[in-house]
């Protein structure tokens, strides 16, 4: 390498002229190069703002639509708008815009006048003032446009109410207030204006992020570039404005301008424009005394400079600097614009990166494998979808902590890379993969024993299961977003029917979309006074008195949309939304409220109650038991708590833990549903068990069946040696009622002596059966 001299050493030998031209030559080409790439740097940043602030009005547009159709199509509100109930009418959409966060709420006919609006600000029978959106509103589908109301702009949203054919129209719109603006400037980096063109021309401001005065200033700087030399220098803020509208989401002429603060951008460049200006002006004073040859010392190192530099302007980070000379000055500068090169690319591919992939995995993130799901099915791929689930991820951080949750969720999305094919993660725990070939059933389990296999991490052993569903496109799903809603669909049937692979067909979705509604008015009916759920209740008599000892409370739910929806179906949806807590909460309210009224009018049988595995592992709900059988003056012996076998299976530890604490009170316990789990012969030996209840389907066709007989039998003689009760359940004929009578068998409950009846019933049948006179006490 030559032997480098100092800049100061070359001028005392070259011209002033020469060092003159030089300078200005790097000034030129750095300030030029610079104000080049910052530009594209603002611009890029203007096209990256736009485009979120259009995905933020596009999902508010989206989730107003799903919501707004979700209400129109409720029984309730149907009613509302087809008997113009106005004023109820008003409640339930000032409850949907607090949800919502709706700020202006409309209901209008076929003919587009008002029927009801909040606020009002439209006048009942007042056709609608909205051209553009008259315009577009069909009887079938949900449409959408720009409003201006009182000079202030709405974006509405109008949804058909149908009954079944469309009635009237609801019309939801959010406001793009100052503070809506202001939020929304936050996030895009930008301040917002928004304006409408007039028809002569003018601009009208609607709403500002800023105040109105530095809102028009902004507008009128449109199109203005400010230059790197007014930044520097002036410490007020220079903003780069655009303008554009979008018309995919309404015919009015709405413009929004964003505006963005460059001097930030331009002044990380101040104290490298110091640096040379500082150089060139020594070099001027000291080429003052200097008579020599410059130019040839000089020339060449600055060409290949401002090469270098003009690269840069252009985008291309990956020519190196490599000037001529030894000039340790020229070699300084090109290291530092090298270090410069380098910080930008890495900086545009970091972005790039992130903007790609999800961080914690190095798996692409849902924006992007959106973008490539579209790509591929418009290229008319066919795509196999594979939906991983890691089950009871939520638990795995719960047990082992947050970090070691990560740490597992990146072995485990390690382990899917090995796999050839495009994985993203959508959210949690979920990870969608689109195999390169599509995978066999066989191919599938394999990948599952891999995926399952335990994270070993800070001395733990974290074991991973994992569901599976398939999607085959173009054939279940030609869009993205499809995709996702149908691997949910599939995901949802994963967990309901315990199976760790599922294939999406058709029905999937109706059933789907019946949970949904299941869930939905189930909530309601928690929620509502005027509740649709109701206990029945059906006797057990004791077969040695032949009298009823007690009556085993059944819930029982008749919904308008649903009609009569099982218990075995709702109960299960129940447990999987997280409301059987709920559940049981009003099952233990209304089950004590009328075993007080039976014990009121003397009977002093007792009452049975089913528990699930999510509540027997909740102490508060076990505790509100106790609060509530206190409350209504009653013991805990007057209450028999029902476990099915199948659900201690989960957690008999926990399960054994909380029903001995009960036990200790003095709550009596019978295991539900006997001979159709796992571990029946542990249990009773484990569990402060006082009966067993012989399932049903061992018990229906006891008289004729030899096998169910010495099942039966079986069971009975087992009980003795355990000292425990046993309650035959499905009694449906005499004849069965007198070989259960004749084994020894304790209690019976079945068709044949009542089926469940309502309190009311349950009276009258007391108040006639055979079974139940001498039950009670005043007899």
């Amino acid at each position: 390498m030559p032997m480098q001299i100092s800049l100061r050493h070359s001028l005392f030998r070259l011209l002033l002229g020469g060092i003159v031209i030089t300078a200005m030559l790097i000034l030129f080409a750095v300030w030029n190069g610079t104000n080049d790439l910052i530009q594209k740097n603002v611009e890029r940043e203007l096209l990256i703002s736009r485009g979120i602030l259009q995905r933020v009005i596009t999902d508010r547009y989206d989730g107003l639509g799903t919501a707004s159709s979700a209400i129109s199509n409720t029984f309730e509100f149907r009613q509302q708008v087809g008997l113009r109930s106005i004023p109820d009418l008003n409640s339930t959409l000032e409850s949907f815009a607090r949800r919502l966060d709706a700020q202006q709420l409309l209901v209008m006919d076929l003919q587009h006048k008002i029927i009801t609006s909040l606020p009002e600000r439209l006048a009942q029978g007042q056709v609608t003032p909205f051209k553009a959106l008259n315009r577009k509103i069909d009887y079938d589908t949900v449409v959408g446009d720009f409003i201006v109301l009182d000079n202030t702009l709405y974006y509405m949203v109008v949804t058909p109410v149908k009954a079944p054919r469309t009635i009237a129209y609801l019309g939801v719109g959010f406001q793009f207030s100052r503070a809506f603006l202001s939020n929304l400037s936050d996030v895009v980096g930008a301040e917002i204006i928004v304006h409408l063109n007039e028809a002569q021309g003018e601009q009208r401001i609607l709403s500002a992020s800023v105040d109105s005065q530095r809102a028009s200033a902004l507008l009128a700087e449109s199109g203005q570039e400010p230059s790197w030399f007014d930044i520097t220098l002036d410490t007020e803020g220079h903003y780069l404005t655009r303008s554009f509208s979008l018309p995919e989401l309404g015919e009015l002429p709405v413009e929004f301008s964003l505006a963005l603060d460059v001097g930030p951008q331009f002044r990380s460049f101040t104290n490298l424009q110091l640096t040379i200006i500082f150089i060139a002006l020594v070099a001027m004073l000291v080429a003052l005394a200097v008579a020599m040859l410059l130019s040839k010392r000089v020339s060449g190192p600055v060409a290949s400079l401002v090469e270098a530099v003009n690269n840069i302007a252009n985008g291309d980070y990956e020519q190196p600097l490599k000037p001529k000379g030894r000039l340790s000055e020229i070699a300084d500068l090109a290291k530092a614009f090298t270090s410069m090169q380098q910080r930008i690319r890495s900086r545009e591919e970091r972005i790039r990166y992130q903007a790609q992939h999800d961080m914690l995995t190095g798996l692409y993130n849902r924006d992007y494998v959106d973008q490539r799901l579209e790509a591929r099915l418009g290229a008319g791929e066919t795509l196999q979808i594979v939906g991983i689930n890691i089950s009871g991820f939520r638990t795995i951080n719960d047990l082992y902590g947050y970090s070691n949750g990560d740490t597992c969720l990146k072995i485990v999305a390690e382990r899917l890379l090995r796999w050839p094919g495009m994985a993203a993660r959508l959210s949690g725990g979920e990870v969608l993969f689109v195999p390169d070939q599509a995978l066999t059933e066989l191919q599938l389990e394999t990948l599952r024993y891999i995926l399952e296999q335990p994270v070993e991490t800070n001395a733990l052993s974290i074991p991973v299961r994992v569901t599976i569903s398939v999607i085959n496109c173009p054939e279940s799903g030609h869009s993205a977003q499809e995709i996702f809603r149908k691997i949910n669909i599939v995901a949802d049937e994963n967990e309901r029917s315990g199976k760790w692979l599922v294939w999406y067909h058709e029905e999937m979705e109706q059933h789907y979309l019946r949970r949904l509604t299941i869930i939905t008015e189930l909530k309601k009916a928690l929620m509502s006074e005027h509740t649709e759920l109701s206990m029945v209740y059906q006797p057990k008599i004791n077969l040695e008195t032949s009298q009823i000892c007690s009556v085993e409370a059944l819930i029982r739910w008749n919904n308008k949309a649903l009609g009569f929806v099982p218990p075995d179906e709702f109960i299960g949806i129940a447990e999987q939304a997280g409301l059987i807590e709920l559940v049981t909460s009003w099952v233990i309210e209304r089950t004590l409220i009328d075993l007080a009224s039976f014990r009121e009018a003397g009977y002093s049988f007792t009452v049975a109650m089913n528990l699930s595995t999510q509540d027997i592992q909740h102490p508060e709900l076990l505790g509100r038991l106790n609060s509530v059988i206190r409350r209504e003056g009653l013991l805990p012996e007057d209450l028999e708590l029902e476990i099915t076998e199948s659900d201690l299976v989960e957690d008999a530890a926990t399960a054994t833990d909380n029903l001995t604490k009960l036990s200790n009170l003095g709550y009596r316990f019978a295991i539900d549903d006997f001979g159709t789990g796992y571990s029946s012969l542990a249990y009773l030996k484990t569990l402060p068990v006082n009966t067993i209840k012989i399932d049903k389907s061992f018990v229906l066709n006891l008289a004729t069946d030899r096998s169910d007989q010495q099942i039966v039998r079986t069971v009975l003689n087992l009980a003795k040696v355990f000292g425990l009760e046993v309650v035959a359940e499905g009694v449906e004929d005499e004849t069965s009622l007198n070989v259960l009578k004749k084994w020894g068998c304790n209690i019976a409950q079945g068709y044949f002596i009542s089926k469940p009846v309502t309190t009311e019933g349950l009276f009258e049948w007391l108040a006639n059966s055979p079974y139940s006179i001498k039950n009670k006490e005043d007899l």
